[in-house]
């Protein structure tokens, strides 16, 4: 009886899952004002992240930044992340994500510049490993990633179609806009971005890399029915074959409404 009781306990063990990571990490609203303070912008985290360590302030040479970590198997908090029908159209078992969104920053039919410093400590190997989005909670006008094919490629796909709604499962027309980069010019490094867009149905978005143009002017759809905001962190698609934990930082996070369009 003694011997069936010590593997009963074992099994429990092994089978019952860690709540913590099951159910993800809901992020204090004191972590939400340090990590607002430490950016420069009001954030909140709408969605759980992964693990208590997904956020975390940190500092270097007495400079406070924030760094999310993504590892194999973190699936995000968002309802679409783990939804097999959702993940189904976009050919994926699930979603990995540890994301932070602005807190009613952008307005429509505005025009801004947006800039931040991001450094990539490891990984982002993956195919679609996204560090930034200006998103509408449907559809995202643009969603910048940072892949590896042999090659480091940046890329930004930029929304067009959709002008009234866009829903989690439309699929409508992107701009797919790539930059090529050797892997070490990219990582261990503070790189500064800017973003120069006009958030109307019919607006115009650039975005620099370090001073220099990534692209200039390019057309963006942001639909009349969606506000827009911003997101920070690491969303990838989770792989069968695993994938390797991703690392990024951010700091200096500037948004100035420059004027009204149209």
């Amino acid at each position: 009886m003694r011997l069936i009781l010590h593997h009963l306990a074992a099994l429990i063990c092994l089978h019952v899952p860690d709540l913590a990571i099951a159910e993800n990490y809901r992020v204090p609203a004191a972590v939400e004002r340090q990590v607002s303070s430490v950016l420069g912008v009001d954030i909140e985290a709408t969605q759980r992240l992964p693990r208590q360590t997904s956020m975390q302030v940190m500092q270097q040479g007495g400079v406070p930044f924030v760094r999310f970590t993504i590892a194999d198997g973190d699936i995000g908090g968002a309802p679409t992340d783990n939804d097999p029908t959702h993940n189904r159209i976009f050919d994926r078992r699930y979603s990995e994500r540890a994301e932070i969104r602005t807190e009613d920053t952008l307005q429509r039919n505005s025009r801004y510049e947006i800039t931040f410093e991001a450094r990539f400590v490891e990984g982002f190997f993956g195919d679609n490993e996204t560090f930034f989005q200006i998103h509408t909670g449907q559809k995202p006008p643009l969603m910048f990633f940072f892949r590896q094919f042999g090659r480091t490629h940046l890329l930004a796909n930029v929304l067009q179609g959709c002008e009234r709604t866009c829903g989690h499962n439309d699929q409508p027309e992107y701009q797919r806009l790539k930059a090529i980069f050797p892997r070490s010019r990219m990582l261990g490094r503070w790189h500064q971005y800017r973003v120069v867009l006009d958030t109307s149905n019919r607006g115009r978005m650039s975005i620099y890399l370090n001073g220099a143009p990534l692209f200039e002017h390019q057309p963006v759809t942001f639909p009349s029915q969606h506000r827009p905001y911003l997101r920070f962190g690491v969303y990838r698609s989770g792989s069968e074959d695993g994938n390797a934990t991703s690392v990024v930082d951010y700091r200096n996070i500037t948004i100035t409404r420059t004027g009204s369009s149209g």
